[in-house]
């Protein structure tokens, strides 16, 4: 009987260890009532901890990993939150926690953009670049044959956004980082008429090359919606939409140098 006993708590032992081994996440970062309490505790949360646009592994309520798409149809239905947690993994674990009434309408409205947005962007990951052509300010072309084999990074803005103009000297630091790099190009799409642009550009400095479209082409192809947005292309295919105002930059650059180490290995 003894020797029974000690099978068992050994195997017990070795089952707990072996699920600890196999879900390295922990506790939430910040609990779900907390987060759902007020409009205020829900925007400091999106702003410092909820970030659907970059890479992370979603799982459901009961702690199953399931796909990305999967979870954020979930967080879009508004029925749901996307709750980070503590992991001992370089990765990060958001898991859906289901929201029961009474929550503030706002908190549901704003999910639901937020998981529709995140979405829709990821649905293009993988897919090819509609068919661009386009010329900057400079006379620079811009197609799909002469982005073969090359990194593009494309952001999308307009003179009247002032997130846009803000984040300028930071996207024009990110450039000078891969000034080495002649597989790498920059350019940002306006919607601004040519003349506007040029007088603009010349009071701003932002090193992007400059593309005028009126038109918004492009814009309506991807279903962009929210500005600044920046979209990496790795030759002719789309990688990253990232249009997130609180987190866009910093994964922009995380993209970025994945897809630079990459393309030289």
């Amino acid at each position: 009987m003894k020797l029974l006993l000690k099978y068992f708590f050994f195997f017990s032992f070795f089952l707990v260890a072996s699920c600890q081994e196999k879900h390295p996440y922990g506790d939430a970062l910040v609990k779900p009532e907390v987060i759902l309490k007020s409009q205020a505790n829900f925007v400091n949360y999106w702003y410092t901890a909820m970030d659907l646009s970059g890479n992370f592994i979603g799982l459901d309520t009961l702690s199953n990993e399931i796909p990305k798409g999967a979870f954020l149809k979930q967080v879009a239905s508004g029925d749901f939150l996307p709750v980070l947690l503590i992991s001992d993994s370089s990765s990060r674990y958001y898991k859906l926690f289901k929201i029961n009434p009474p929550v503030d309408n706002y908190i549901r409205t704003m999910l639901q953009s937020i998981g529709s947005e995140a979405y829709k962007n990821f649905e293009w990951e993988g897919k090819p670049l509609p068919a661009i052509n386009y010329t900057d300010l400079n006379g620079k072309k811009y197609d799909i044959s002469s982005l073969k084999g090359k990194i593009l990074v494309l952001n999308f803005w307009f003179i009247g956004c002032t997130s846009c103009v803000h984040e300028m000297p930071q996207l024009n630091d990110l450039k000078a980082q891969y000034s080495n790099r002649k597989d790498i190009r920059f350019a940002a799409i306006a919607f601004d008429k040519e003349n506007a642009l040029r007088k603009f550009m010349k009071r701003t400095d932002f090193r992007y090359d400059i593309i005028s479209d009126t038109a918004s082409y492009l814009v309506k192809q991807l279903g962009i919606s929210s500005f600044p947005t920046s979209v990496v292309i790795q030759d002719g295919i789309v990688v990253k939409i990232l249009d997130d105002p609180y987190h866009a930059l910093k994964d922009l650059k995380l993209v970025l140098k994945k897809e630079a180490k990459e393309a030289i290995m």
